[in-house]
């Protein structure tokens, strides 16, 4: 049934091939340039007005937006910093339009594009959730070696870090568990229905453009796993006409050493990219060991390879097919917890991702895309200790295929709606043989009104979403959303936005089907777990001596069927579904850049009361496992022509590690520092960086029983061409 359905996805993308395209279109290119220093501007966003055409342009400047249909338009031009310009064009059949657009500094606008929350490209000003976008320029300025650490100072994130480089890192949004965060690589679904969530260790940055992260829960859009948010993954292409890329080599503390390599070019209809990134690490810190000895973290270190290959071809100048190959391969050491250390375990982790997809054009008011991907992941664990050996294989093969129609009804009204088919398949020496399929339809309609009045330069939005789930062993699931967004515009920017909707997981392989033996069984009866939530906040932009962002956000959510592995009354551990939680709290960020760009700073505060809401009388009201009630991140970043100063400042709360609030971790800060220089060279950029990270050499555990890493220093040299 597997290569059965394969075959029908290859046939099916080729028919979609196959699709003549009705109308004569052009291509529109060009360069942002900075009006007072002439050097090109990175990461601008350039849209077609009333269409959803649109680029943000690369590091250079340079932006391409091809198989626009012939006509007049208005192109629109926003960046963060920079006042939004407006030019006329005028787009001819078959031939590239030349538009070099000049920028002025000015006042803040919320104008960055994203595809997440809606599904299709849209201003997060316009969204009715809250959202943040980590560009490359952003991820370029740190010194983060995977997905997982450049998360840690995020808004309404909490990255539970068991180790050093090479250890597991898992993300928890909002007070949702690690299993409740949905991980998307270019909408692509990463979490595996066995029941581990994505470790974003394994993650590395060379191949992403930008991060997407959608606080709150998002299943009417993107089914189970979407209770606490989702975070997109957005790879990375190549617009320009010459070879263009980066070499970068890194050494740092406990043998940490990187080195990466990426390169692309757009050959006239065809633009593609390579990346890879080999990194290894002995993991040698010390640390203070149950019986405060001071001990060295053994049987860590790390090695991986990763492979990433982009290619995309418009085949006609209305159609697009594009598809990349992913290659992660990885052997690390598994030192285990204090409690249970082992010294002599591994495990092995190799994964495969393909993906291939079409888009086509058939009118500026209708766009279809397919795609298709197969990821396939495999895990061997194996621990020798002659004592009590251990031998676990696990193979995780997930296909699949969706189909999503953009339609543009009129200026006040846009529609999506698409299906998705996806089959998850597990081979394992715990649970065995075990398949899933889904097959889910989803509609979303936005409804956009502008306003007069005294409510002049403003619009509310409104967003009605809806999906299905039809599911192999259990019931339908229906996710109903809806949500708001109001933006009014002029010297200052407001905007006011909600959401309200329900979400839901579902049982993993592991809790459903764990095997039977004196002291565990799984439980094939488990109901999916619930969410009702609901999210209000507020945007404010504007300029005074700098450009001003204020951002806050109070969030509700009822969680229902939680899955909690217990006792039952002949003494087995079994998943069961026990518990409840009511999670709510607050997010608030304030942003600052100076006239001159030469300073800018964020500040963010989480609030989170995530509480037991079950029944049993010794847990009702007690914190959640591992949800810090405050943390704040502070970000300083100081720009003197070459050279770069930044530094990053994180205070988490303690975190209770047992149900009933008996025993906690302390909470911690840490200290990061770094400097950046670079040198224009040879047609290139060279650029050194250097970072002190936990810099007053904290070492508080951030999960009981894993040490982390005291002081370490990174070096990194590179050079972009």
């Amino acid at each position: 049934m597997f290569k059965q359905t394969l075959l029908v996805l290859i046939f099916l993308s080729t028919t979609l091939i196959s699709v003549s395209y009705a109308e004569e279109v052009g291509e529109l290119s060009g360069y942002a340039i900075d009006a007072q220093s002439g050097e090109p501007v990175a990461y601008a966003n350039v849209t077609l007005a009333g269409t959803r055409f649109g680029d943000a342009a690369d590091r250079g400047g340079h932006f391409s937006i091809s198989n626009i249909p012939v006509g007049s338009y208005v192109v629109q031009i926003r960046l963060i910093g920079y006042a939004a310009q407006e030019y006329p064009v005028t787009i001819s059949a078959g031939t590239i339009t030349k538009l070099n657009v000049t920028l002025i500094a000015e006042a803040i606008r919320l104008h960055e594009v994203l595809v997440t929350a809606t599904r299709e490209p849209a201003l997060t000003s316009d969204v009715p959730v809250s959202a943040q976008i980590i560009s490359r320029a952003e991820i370029e300025r740190t010194s983060a070696q995977n997905i997982g650490e450049l998360l840690e100072n995020s808004t309404g994130l909490f990255v539970k870090n068991y180790g050093s480089l090479g250890s597991v890192k898992t993300v928890s949004i909002r007070g949702a568990s690690e299993n409740q965060v949905l991980i998307l690589l270019d909408g692509q679904r990463l979490n595996q229905a066995q029941g581990l969530a994505p470790d974003l260790s394994d993650i590395p940055l060379q191949a992403i453009e930008r991060v997407e992260i959608i606080r709150g829960g998002h299943s009417a859009l993107y089914g189970t796993d979407a209770v606490g948010g989702v975070i997109n993954l957005i790879t990375r292409s190549s617009n320009d006409e010459s070879v263009s890329g980066h070499l970068n080599s890194s050494i740092g503390s406990f043998g940490t050493r990187v080195v990466e390599a990426n390169f692309g070019q757009k050959l006239g209809r065809l633009d593609y990219f390579v990346a890879h990134n080999y990194t290894t690490g002995d993991g040698d810190f010390k640390f203070d060991d149950v019986a405060g000895n001071r001990v060295v973290r053994t049987n860590n270190e790390v090695r991986w390879h990763d492979s990433f290959f982009k290619l995309q071809y418009a085949v006609t100048p209305a159609s697009r097919v594009s598809g990349y190959v992913q290659f992660h391969d990885a052997e690390r050491g598994a030192p285990g917890s204090l409690s249970f250390p082992s010294e002599l375990a591994t495990q092995k982790d190799r994964s495969w991702k393909y993906r291939l997809n079409y888009s086509h054009l058939f009118s500026s008011k209708f766009n279809l895309e397919g795609q298709t991907y197969l990821n396939k992941f495999k895990q061997e664990f194996i621990d020798p200790n002659p004592v009590f050996p251990f031998n676990s294989r696990h193979k995780n093969d997930a296909l699949g295929l969706s189909l999503q129609g953009n339609w543009q009804v009129s200026n006040a009204n846009a529609i999506t709606t698409g299906y998705e088919f996806r089959e998850d398949k597990i081979n394992s020496s715990d649970v065995a043989l075990q398949k899933r399929t889904t097959h889910s339809w989803f509609v979303q309609d936005q409804i956009k009104l502008p306003l007069k009045g005294f409510v002049a330069n403003s619009h509310v939005s409104f967003f009605p979403a809806l999906r299905v789930d039809k599911l192999t062993n259990t019931d339908a699931q229906l996710s109903p959303k809806v949500g708001f967004s109001f933006n009014h515009i002029s010297e200052i920017q407001a905007v006011l936005r909600g959401s309200l909707g329900r979400s839901y997981r579902l049982p993993s392989f592991n809790d459903l089907y764990w095997p039977a033996d004196p002291f565990s069984v799984g439980n094939p009866e488990l109901e999916p777990e619930k969410g009702l939530g609901y999210d209000v906040g507020g945007l404010l932009n504007f300029k005074s001596v700098g450009y001003w962002t204020f951002e806050i956000n109070y969030f509700n959510t009822h969680l229902e069927n939680l899955i909690v592995w217990g006792p039952r009354p002949d003494g087995v551990f079994s998943p069961a579904n026990v518990q409840q939680a009511e999670i709510s709290g607050v997010e608030t960020r304030a942003a600052f850049q100076d006239l001159g760009r030469f300073v800018n700073f964020t500040f963010d505060y989480n609030y989170l009361n995530a509480v037991d809401a079950s029944n049993d009388p010794a847990l009702n009201g007690r914190q959640l496992i591992y949800r810090p009630k405050h943390k704040v991140d502070l970000n300083l970043g100081l720009h003197f022509g070459r050279l770069e100063l930044n530094g990053v400042w994180r205070f988490v709360d303690k975190r209770f590690t047992s149900a009933d609030n008996s025993s906690s971790l302390l909470g911690y800060t840490q200290t990061d520092v770094g400097a950046a220089w670079s040198q224009p060279i040879l047609g290139g950029r060279l650029k050194f960086q250097l970072e002190l990270r936990n810099l007053y050499d904290e070492q508080t555990p951030i999960i009981d029983g894993f040490p982390v890493p005291g002081r370490e220093y990174r070096t990194i040299l590179g050079f972009g061409f």
